[in-house]
């Protein structure tokens, strides 16, 4: 039972004066629940350029994909496109919703939004795997080079201490190079198929489409990153649960209630509940931006600064090499550092379209934790989180 004295300092005069006042706080944080779509197609446009379409729970898409599969190294837009129409996850998410998310349903209802946001958060695991899966097979190339250098050095070593030139102490420094090379380079081409399996995966594939090409390189970086200023209020417009939570509170603002001290408290919840969800959402988008810009920077610094130095350095040792001043082991662990820090630059590209695909997720609506994981989770998952 509720304290007699909270029951007679809760009057309606009170009441209203704290639900205005939680409105104020609030205010710039409700986002309002209308609009919507009128189709599942319409929910996956802008996940990838061109039209998207989405498989029905139950039908076999073989047919559909099959021209995408053909058409030479699979892009990133491509396996979204047939994530979208083969994954099987999605579509056992999309029969449990039913008939709830069917073109007759209301745009705005609940179910409806998640399954908007299965799907944005499908098309980002898709575009983050085919990411992984490219960057691997490019650093595992890499890697070849690097042991392909180690070899030659260990064998020139090997020639140079059976001819009493070189020490068996200096040949087996060049030895264990090579050594760490083969073993770089099988840790790398085990990276490559399984980022390629997980891949497989999420498109939803077997048995022949599994032989699809890949493109040699990850693409080329924008030349300018996005600015995005209204970053907070891009993605404030497009949270799911910060949508729903809103909803509920407006609901409940509109239904009529004796006023008392039950009354009180939930409004101060519902209020509260609202502004919580608005200030990890604003985070949410800080955090997702800055981490988009930062991995721009890191990757065009590779590119412009550490790849340029490092082809010099092997050039200039090549010429000193030709002009007598420079050993051929001396080349060749330079080639061995170039070799390194090509793979380092292909983790750092690597790494910004992962913060691409994470920045696309936060401002299509899904949470951060949601879209940075969503390499790993069904895209049924993180959306039923944010639904609760």
């Amino acid at each position: 039972m509720n304290p007699p004295f909270i029951r007679d300092r809760a009057g309606p005069r009170q009441l209203g004066t704290l639900a205005l006042l939680c409105l104020a706080l609030t205010a710039r944080a409700a986002v309002p629940f209308d609009g919507g779509v009128s189709s599942l197609e319409a929910l996956a446009q802008g996940q990838a350029s061109g039209p998207v379409a989405i498989a029905r729970p139950g039908t076999d898409s073989g047919a559909a994909i099959a021209p995408l599969l053909a058409a030479g190294p699979l892009s990133a837009d491509t396996a979204v496109r047939i994530a979208l129409l083969n994954n099987p996850g999605l579509q056992v998410s999309l029969a449990a919703d039913g008939v709830n998310i069917s073109d007759a349903a209301m745009a705005a209802s609940p179910t409806r939004r998640k399954a908007g946001q299965d799907i944005v958060l499908l098309a980002a695991q898709a575009r983050k795997a085919w990411t992984r899966a490219v960057a691997a097979a490019q650093i595992a190339r890499l890697a070849a080079e690097a042991k392909d250098s180690a070899e030659a050095g260990g064998e020139l070593a090997r020639r140079m201490a059976r001819a009493g030139n070189w020490s068996k102490l200096q040949q087996a420094r060049e030895q264990l190079l090579l050594a760490d090379a083969a073993a770089q380079l099988a840790r790398a081409r085990q990276a490559a198929s399984s980022e390629r399996e997980k891949l497989i995966v999420v498109l939803g594939l077997w048995g022949a489409q599994t032989g699809f090409a890949l493109p040699d390189r990850l693409p080329e970086l924008p030349k300018q990153p996005q600015e995005l200023p209204d970053v907070e209020s891009r993605v404030l417009q497009q949270r799911l649960d910060l949508q729903l939570a809103s909803a509920e509170w407006a609901q409940q603002r509109r239904a009529r209630r004796e006023p008392g001290a039950e009354a009180l408290w939930d409004a101060m919840g519902n209020a509260a509940r609202v502004r919580e969800l608005a200030v990890k959402a604003r985070s949410e988008a800080r955090e997702a931006y800055h981490g988009y810009r930062t991995a721009w920077d890191l990757a065009q610094y590779y590119e412009k600064q550490v790849l340029p130095l490092s082809r010099f350095i092997k050039d200039e040792t090549l010429l000193r090499y030709n002009g007598m001043l420079a050993s051929v082991f001396e080349l060749l662990a330079e080639s061995r550092a170039q070799a390194q820090a090509a793979g380092e630059a292909v983790q750092a590209s690597r790494d910004f379209w992962l913060a691409d695909a994470d920045l696309r997720t936060v401002l299509a609506g899904a949470p951060y934790d949601a879209a940075s994981g969503a390499s790993t989770e069904r895209p049924s998952t993180g959306a039923a989180a944010a639904a609760h």
